[in-house]
């Protein structure tokens, strides 16, 4: 039997009954049962269906209900309904698109999400940051205390001396307390310095650089957390930028 109703969408069963309507008229469920072929257990919900269409109508005659399809131009009516109702849910699934997005994200961040624990984990993290960086590529960094200094000023130097020497630039905003390393900083190329507006002490600070957040804490268990995530890289970039623009170029 030849598809015309399934292509739009029509069930089977749904095809057989609107087309055997059109050929009895207004027909009760039994001879509709018996011209399309579908037992009277599936018919009353297909009727159903075709009725929330707008395809079939019924009244009662003698008693007993009675069906009767509406004319073919009625389908025609019924996909413009239908196409109406997927633009408004396309326009619906578009601006709700954020949220759909955050899901893969938050996805995402399980995934791509690593703890490298002790210095030498912290110093990893560093070297692939360096590897993978290109000249003229900036690294960001907020939050950076004197602690974080303590014991690995010189493995620091040196990182720094190799970023300068590939030309990767850096901008730092320091706690307040690690003045003197910031000092420090600054006399090198490819870098700029400011300071938190606001004194505190912090054992954690950030990292940024292409798609990557590093949170990096030396406290007891130093650690780095590394995620590998753009829509969060954007967001603490965004972050970096606020306290950039607040933060002070000298401390007394």
């Amino acid at each position: 039997m030849k598809r015309h109703l399934q292509e739009i969408g029509f069930t089977n069963g749904e095809e057989k009954v609107y087309l055997a309507l059109l050929k009895l008229g207004s027909s009760s469920t039994g001879v509709i049962s018996k011209e399309s072929g579908v037992s009277r257990s599936k018919l009353y919900e297909i009727l159903e269906k075709l009725t929330k269409k707008g395809v079939v109508s019924h009244f009662k005659k003698n008693n007993r209900m009675v069906f009767r399809a509406a004319p073919p131009d009625r389908i025609v009516e019924y996909l413009d309904t239908k196409k109406k109702k997927i633009e408004e849910q396309k326009e619906y699934v578009k601006n709700n698109m954020p949220f759909f997005e955050g899901l893969i994200a938050e996805r995402e961040v399980m995934k791509e999400a690593e703890v490298f624990e002790g210095m030498e984990g912290i110093k990893n993290v560093r070297e692939t940051a360096l590897n993978v960086m290109e000249p003229g590529e900036v690294m960001y960094y907020f939050g950076p205390s004197m602690s974080g200094h303590k014991h690995v000023l010189g493995y620091w130097d040196d990182w720094n001396k190799r970023r300068v020497d590939k030309k990767i630039k850096a901008q730092i905003v320091y706690n307040q307390d690690a003045k003197d390393f910031g000092e420090r900083r600054k006399k090198l190329p490819f870098t700029k310095v400011k300071y938190l507006p606001v004194k505190g002490k912090t054992h954690a600070w950030i990292e940024i650089y292409r798609d990557t957040v590093v949170i990096v804490i030396k406290h007891k268990t130093p650690m780095s957390i590394v995620v590998n995530n753009k829509f969060i890289a954007e967001s603490f970039r965004t972050y970096f930028s606020v306290m950039w623009e607040f933060g002070f170029d000298s401390i007394k």
